[in-house]
């Protein structure tokens, strides 16, 4: 039409048909933009919320070892969890009061980090899973706070029971005693007692010969 018309290339072409569906569609797109957006938020809302939680809890954690009342706390765990009060006791006077408080914190923090990394993962799938429910009538927002809400309550059931079972088993390894510098030349001296000659210089470094240093000692 334009080749038939003889309209130049660079004059806009203005039909009041064609400026309608333009608007149109402009306006079906930006109302889809705005409750994509909308959904976004709402689903942030959600992990927002459980964030909160988790954060409060490590703060709680903290502030409760350095207060001292973080025992009563693990104690409680102990007991919701179904295992013996005289077994956490007992674990306490084996290890000392002491050592058993930073391993309650170290214990605590650990577990609860590595169960909120999974619930991350977990709500992430869920959230492309629940798109597939608006086939089915359902609303895929509702559907991500219900189950997400369920994960969430059993997260922190996970937590407080992996932190009983956890405390009453784990083991401290003590590390070995760094040695003395004058255990050195003596250690070394009684190794190498078959290898040195009575006139041979004494292997702990003084200088002196052998029989005039460490051979009275070591033989």
């Amino acid at each position: 039409m334009m080749e038939m018309l003889k309209i130049p290339e660079d004059q806009p072409i203005e039909a009041k048909m064609v400026s309608g569906v333009i608007e149109s569609a402009q306006s079906k797109i930006e109302g889809m933009n705005f409750d994509l957006r909308k959904h976004i938020l709402e689903y942030d809302d959600v992990m927002n919320k459980h964030r909160a939680v988790i954060y409060k809890k490590r703060k709680e954690i903290l502030e409760k070892e350095k207060s001292g009342e973080l025992r009563n706390q693990i104690l409680e765990m102990v007991k919701k969890a179904g295992l013996p009060e005289k077994d956490y006791e007992e674990r306490e006077k084996e290890i000392t009061p002491e050592k058993m408080r930073e391993v309650e914190k170290i214990v605590a923090l650990r577990i609860l980090d590595m169960l909120w990394l999974e619930h991350l993962e977990n709500m992430e799938y869920l959230r492309d899973s629940v798109r597939l429910r608006a086939y089915g009538q359902r609303d895929p927002l509702v559907e991500y706070k219900s189950e997400g809400h369920k994960m969430f309550q059993k997260l922190i059931g996970n937590f407080e029971s992996g932190v009983a079972n956890m405390i009453l088993r784990v083991k401290l390894e003590e590390k070995p005693a760094n040695r003395t510098v004058e255990d050195r030349p003596q250690q070394s001296a009684q190794q190498s007692k078959n290898r040195a000659g009575r006139n041979d210089p004494c292997p702990c470094g003084s200088g002196k010969k052998y029989k005039k240093c460490c051979m009275p000692k070591f033989g």
